[in-house]
C-alpha cells in the first residue's frame, strides 16, 4: 500500500485528517463490522506508513464522532448502531469538501496578558486577513499541557496550519515532532526547539544581548550581571540565546565570565516566590550593572535596587529587552533592546500561508528578525551625557 502522504489528495490537507476520512469510508463501506475490533494503532502506522501519533488523532476524531469506541484494556471497536452507513459515508463526502475549502489557520500563544505575545496575534491577523483567512487563536499560559490541548484542538478543528509560540523549557517536544512527521504545516515564534528541524521566526537575540552587553561595557562597566526570570531559564532557547550574546560581548572585551553574576529564577509579577533581586543586589561584591533578559526582569531589579538603598543609574545600570509600552514610563526610564513583535507575527503568518498555499516548499526556512538598542535613562549613558555637557559649558 501506498504511504498515505503520497497518494493524490491535496498536499495542504494534513495527514490525520485523510486518515480519518478513509477509517470512516471502511466504517460506512462496511470493512469493520458493528462490534468488531479494529486494528491496533501500531498495525494501522504499519498499514499506512505514518506515525502512531497520526493514527491516534484520527481515532480520537472518529471516538468523539460517535463511530468508535474505545474499551480500556480491551482496543477500539466500532459502535453499534452508530449511524446509518449511507449516512456514514454522506459525512465522508462532507468532510472531505469542507476540509479543502477551509482557509483558516490557528494561532497558539504563551501567555494571554503580555503585549509582546499580543503583537504577535495582531502581526499573524494582518498576514492572515490578506489572503482571505480567518484565525483561531489560544494561549497556553506557559503550560504544556494546555498547550498540547491546544494544539490537538486545532488539529481536529481542521485548521489549515499553525503558529505555535513554545512553552518555556522545553528541549524536545514530542507533538511537535509529530506535527513535523504528519506534513501539518506549523512555524514556531519567539523560540525554536534546537533538535527540531522545522520553520520559525524569532528576535535576533544574540546580537540583541551582544549591542545590550556591549553599551554597557563601553560605558566602562566590567562586573556585568545577567538576569532571567523563573519562567524560562537557559533551556529556553530565546533566553540561551541572549545569554550566549551576553557572554559573546564579555570575551571579545576581555572581561572575565562570572557565573557568581548570574541571577535566575527572578520572580513574574504576581508569583508567591521569593524575590531574589534582594539578596542578589545586597551582596558586598554585586554588580555594578545588570542586563535583564527581558523588561519584567529589569523592572523587578529597579524595585530591588529602589528597596535596597541603591540609585539606578548611579550605582547601578539596568538593561532590559523587549521594549514593552510601560519601559518608558517607569523611573527611571528603561534601556532596552526593542524586539518588533508586530514584525514577527506578519513574517510569520506570512511564512505559514506560503507553506499552505504552495508557494514555498523544501528545506526549512527560519527567520531571525533585527533588534534595535533604545537608550533612556536606567543606563546611566543620558546622564553621563548631561555631566559632561555641564563640565564643558564651564569653560
Amino acid at each position: 500500500m501506498l504511504p498515505l502522504s503520497k497518494r493524490e489528495m491535496p498536499e495542504t490537507e494534513a495527514l490525520y485528517f485523510k486518515l480519518t476520512n478513509l477509517l470512516r469510508k471502511r466504517i460506512g463501506e462496511g470493512n469493520w463490522a458493528e462490534d468488531s475490533q479494529i486494528p491496533t494503532e501500531m498495525e494501522l502506522a504499519k498499514e499506512y506508513q505514518i506515525s502512531r501519533g497520526t493514527v491516534r488523532q484520527a481515532l480520537n476524531i472518529l471516538v468523539q464522532e460517535g463511530l468508535l469506541e474505545k474499551v480500556q484494556g480491551r482496543g477500539t471497536f466500532v459502535r453499534k448502531n452508530s449511524f446509518p452507513k449511507s449516512e456514514v459515508l454522506q459525512l465522508v463526502a462532507q468532510s472531505s469538501n469542507a476540509g479543502k475549502a477551509e482557509k483558516r489557520i490557528g494561532l497558539v500563544l504563551a501567555q494571554a496578558t503580555d503585549q509582546f505575545n499580543l503583537d504577535i496575534l495582531i502581526g499573524v491577523e494582518q498576514a492572515a486577513k490578506t489572503l482571505g483567512y480567518q484565525l483561531s487563536f489560544s494561549y497556553s499560559e506557559e503550560r504544556q499541557v494546555q498547550q498540547t490541548a491546544d494544539i490537538e484542538r486545532l488539529r481536529i478543528d481542521r485548521v489549515a496550519g499553525m503558529i505555535i509560540f513554545p512553552v518555556s523549557d522545553v528541549e524536545h517536544d514530542e507533538q511537535l515532532s509529530h506535527l513535523l512527521n504528519d506534513n501539518v504545516p506549523f512555524v514556531l515564534v519567539d523560540r525554536y526547539i534546537s533538535d527540531l528541524d522545522c520553520d520559525y521566526v524569532v528576535s535576533n537575540n544574540l546580537d540583541g544581548a551582544y549591542r545590550a552587553t556591549e553599551h554597557l561595557l563601553i560605558m566602562g562597566h566590567t562586573r556585568i550581571g545577567f538576569a532571567y526570570s523563573e519562567m524560562g531559564g537557559l533551556q529556553t532557547t530565546s533566553v540561551h540565546d541572549r545569554w550566549k550574546g551576553y557572554c559573546k560581548a564579555l570575551q571579545e572585551y576581555a572581561i572575565f565570565y562570572d557565573e557568581t553574576l548570574l541571577l535566575h529564577s527572578v520572580p513574574t509579577p504576581g508569583s508567591s516566590q521569593p524575590n531574589v533581586c534582594d539578596d542578589f543586589l545586597a551582596r558586598p561584591e554585586r554588580p555594578s550593572a545588570v542586563f535583564a533578559v527581558n523588561d519584567a526582569v529589569a523592572v523587578n531589579l529597579i524595585k530591588a535596587a529602589g528597596r535596597c538603598g541603591i540609585t539606578v543609574p548611579d550605582e547601578l545600570a539596568v538593561v532590559g529587552f523587549d521594549d514593552v509600552s510601560y519601559a518608558s514610563h517607569v523611573n527611571p526610564a528603561l534601556t532596552t533592546i526593542a524586539q518588533p513583535g508586530r514584525e514577527i507575527g506578519w513574517q510569520a503568518g506570512n511564512l505559514l500561508l506560503s507553506r499552505i498555499e504552495g508557494r514555498l516548499k523544501g528545506a526549512a526556512k527560519q527567520i531571525e528578525v533585527p533588534v534595535k538598542l533604545i537608550v533612556r535613562e536606567s543606563c546611566g549613558a543620558r546622564l553621563r551625557l548631561r555631566k559632561a555637557t555641564s563640565i564643558t559649558s564651564d569653560f
